[in-house]
């Protein structure tokens, strides 16, 4: 049993190594339970990637301005309109003067100006690379037709997805009356990655952009500036975990005064992938607010890490469920989802074992699906996971003389163990 930041509770611990007591004689030492983190962040979740299990959690329904974290879901709009088929990265982007970067002056921007041949490609990459500003509203503005009509967009897909705290009034972030929980972002990033798999590789690892090339100018300021002349501007992504902290692969950082510094981080290590959400870090510069939420999600990635291990476990055997007065005798019991993950504190794989509880039989109509069992899966002596075990096909009603049949050998079989 792991408690809600995901600790084994020290009554638990005790009681295991009572019992090795009396059942051995001898005191085995229990696996050590994961140590407190202490974070500074207002509020802070970490996810298992595999099965969304919270490992560790602060104040996570606490409300907070999400800044820049906010165009994971721009961006998201953006991804959910390609796979329609709705849009294309190819795509040319009207930059109107709303997104012209000089309207977002000591902030972040990809620098678009009005004219620019750009594609929802390079838009997006300056979005999610370089977390500009102007990008967002050039999306917004191409997605939405305007950016009031794209942020009820937001909106209606948050709720869509069952986010009850987001609320967002702009595609950037730069307002602190959007409002996120850690709790529902890490939730939501964790869908992000599951849905956009292609946009780490893509978008969010990418160290450097560098914006706009020469036929990005406008015709204008192509006709006085020649190829050569030109040059472009390369700016850093914002996540200085890509450069510092192995397997980290994305996904945003974001600031604002009100709220401080955020960071939706994910990193794979040893086939287990880790989501956290870091919201409300205090600084009183840039540069100390972007070092310590950089050392924070460091420290609860390493934590996650260091005290937890994904494992599939090996499936007991299932035997298969008598029916009666089916068209067959027996159905085939499957698990329903396939073999699960299962995340266990370092120490207790060894101690995992898997029982099953089954009906013994079972009478005929038989649905594909039907759930006639379950695996219960243990650490320790303590459940850390159930699985359904259902039907693996149809089994239909067997005809007239099957069923009178069948009917009699229940009433002998009932008569004889009255």
């Amino acid at each position: 049993m792991l408690n809600r930041k995901g600790l084994r509770p020290a009554w638990a611990i005790a009681l295991v190594a009572l019992v090795a007591v009396l059942l051995t004689g001898t005191l085995t030492a229990p696996a050590q339970a994961a140590p407190a983190l202490d974070l500074e962040a207002r509020s802070a979740v970490l996810l298992d990637f595999a099965t969304g299990q919270v490992l560790y959690e602060k104040n996570p329904d606490e409300p907070i301005a999400p800044a820049s974290l906010t165009k994971l879901m721009t961006l998201h709009l953006a991804f959910k309109r390609i796979e329609a088929g709705q849009m294309s990265y190819d795509d040319p982007v009207v930059v109107s003067r709303n997104a012209w970067a000089a309207n977002f002056p000591d902030s972040s921007l990809m620098f678009l100006e009005p004219g620019d041949k750009v594609t929802v490609g390079e838009v997006m990459k300056g979005l999610a690379i370089v977390s500009g500003n102007d990008a967002a509203v050039a999306l917004a503005e191409h997605i939405g037709g305007t950016v009031e009509n794209f942020v009820k967009m937001m909106n209606d897909e948050a709720q869509a997805l069952g986010f009850k705290t987001f609320r967002f009034v702009d595609p950037h972030g730069l307002s602190p009356q959007n409002q996120v929980t850690a709790g529902e972002f890490a939730r939501f990033a964790r869908l992000y990655i599951q849905l956009h798999p292609e946009s780490l590789e893509m978008l969010h690892s990418q160290k450097e952009y560098s914006y706009p090339q020469y036929e990005n100018l406008s015709d204008a300021r192509q006709a006085v500036t020649s190829p050569k002349a030109h040059e472009p501007i390369t700016q850093m992504n914002r996540n200085g975990l890509l450069w510092t902290y192995e397997g980290v692969d994305g996904l945003k950082t974001g600031f604002v005064d009100e709220a401080g510094f955020n960071l939706a981080v994910t990193a794979q290590r040893g086939g287990m992938r880790l989501v956290g959400v870091l919201l409300g870090i205090q600084a009183d510069s840039i540069p100390e607010g972007s070092a310590k939420r950089e050392a924070e999600g460091a420290a609860l990635l390493s934590w996650g890490f260091s005290n937890f291990v994904t494992v599939k476990p090996q499936m007991p055997e299932v035997k298969p469920v008598r029916v009666w007065k089916g068209a067959a005798n027996e159905v085939t019991l499957q698990a329903a989802g396939g073999t699960p993950t299962l995340v266990l504190e370092k120490g207790l794989e060894s101690s995992l074992t898997a029982s099953v509880r089954q009906e013994e039989s079972v009478t005929a109509p038989v649905a594909k699906g039907q759930k006639l069992g379950e695996v219960i899966f243990a650490a320790d002596g303590q459940e850390v996971a159930r699985l359904d075990l259902v039907a693996a096909e149809d089994v239909p009603q067997g005809g007239f003389f099957k069923r009178i049949w069948d009917s009699l050998k229940l009433w002998i079989h009932g008569f004889f163990n009255r």
